[in-house]
């Protein structure tokens, strides 16, 4: 009988997964909407889903999962990889203080559970399956909404003693910096996020004359203004938002430095949508490192892009669950 393992990755609005065979091949992907008050309502219709893609014909409305071996989840939020709950999660209020595992089994008819923090787990797809293959020591900066970071060591993924580890986006790069939607100030998050530099760009456009690309742009697309259009902008040569993306990519440079001081990995990923931009990011970000690093072999330690894009926290999801097994 085939042997297939559930990788999902729960956002605000969608739950995006892979189901994969023992090999970690892909063999089916789709997403469910997400029940942004119930972690119980979502995975129940997930489960069902992804039984009428694995299961053989039954006569009965339970979901059957003869074929299935276990289940990863990544969660954006506070997750504790151990008992599977989960803490602070601000795009999921109705699924904190909630046990993620407890949940999921009993949706999976008690198969084997492993939950994540979404940006560890898409560290670890990388790890296997993308930019990361052949690293044991790795740091991923993932460049969304907000900022988030993960960090893998000697093939470890490295949580922390409170699960908290790894939140990159909040390290204080400027005390005297731009407010953080954390509440904290100068936050890598403040610059690189892509509500900060949106936010960046609707200010620029107030101080130029109305005519200008920028203003003309930040105009036509109001609420609906994004990180990939004012990089398309820039592209065109756009002298404000070559300027804004040399300041991000100066302060993503700034945190990767920091990071090859205290961690030395062999490869830095940066991920997320922001990471559209590209060399319009990593090129100053490369230029400003070598500045801070300490050890000369360091220096040029490699900046590369993520390249499972979206499904990247699915399927590092559903391989730790398959490697859990292993272990166990």
């Amino acid at each position: 009988m085939a042997e297939f393992y559930l990788g999902a990755d729960t956002g605000g609005t969608g739950v995006k997964y892979v189901i994969t065979d023992s090999n970690g091949q892909v063999v089916f992907q789709g997403e469910v909407p997400t029940d942004p008050h119930s972690s119980k309502k979502t995975m129940a219709r997930l489960a069902m889903e992804v039984a009428e893609k694995i299961a053989p014909p039954a006569d009965s409305n339970k979901p059957v999962f003869s074929n299935l071996t276990a289940v990863g989840l990544a969660c954006a939020g506070i997750v504790d990889p151990i008992s599977g709950h989960l803490g602070r999660s601000p795009n999921l209020p109705g699924w904190e203080d909630s046990n993620l595992k407890r949940i999921i089994a009993n949706e999976f008819s008690d198969k084997p559970v492993v939950v994540a923090n979404d940006v560890n787990a898409a560290l670890y797809g990388e790890y296997r399956f993308g930019a990361g293959r052949g690293c044991e020591n790795l740091v991923m900066i993932a460049l969304g909404t907000g900022v988030g970071g993960g960090v893998l060591l000697n093939g470890q993924l490295i949580v922390g003693s409170h699960n908290g580890a790894a939140e990159i986006g909040h390290m204080v790069l400027d005390p005297s910096g731009p407010t953080c939607t954390c509440g904290g100030v100068g936050c890598l998050e403040a610059w690189a996020g892509s509500v900060a530099i949106v936010k960046q760009a609707r200010l620029l456009a107030r101080v130029e004359l109305k005519d200008t690309a920028l203003s003309l742009l930040v105009s036509d697309k109001g609420d609906d203004l994004t990180p990939l259009d004012l990089s398309l902008l820039a592209q065109k040569g756009d002298a404000a938002s070559l300027a804004l993306f040399a300041e991000v990519g100066h302060r993503l440079g700034c945190a990767v430095g920091n990071l090859v001081n205290i961690l030395d990995p062999d490869r830095v990923i940066i991920g997320g949508g922001v990471a559209q931009a590209g060399e319009l990011i990593l090129e100053p970000a490369r230029a400003m490192v070598p500045q801070l690093v300490l050890a000369e072999e360091a220096k040029n330690v490699p900046i590369v892009l993520a390249e499972l894009g979206p499904l990247a926290a699915a399927m590092g999801a559903a391989c730790l669950a398959r490697e859990s097994l292993a272990i166990g």
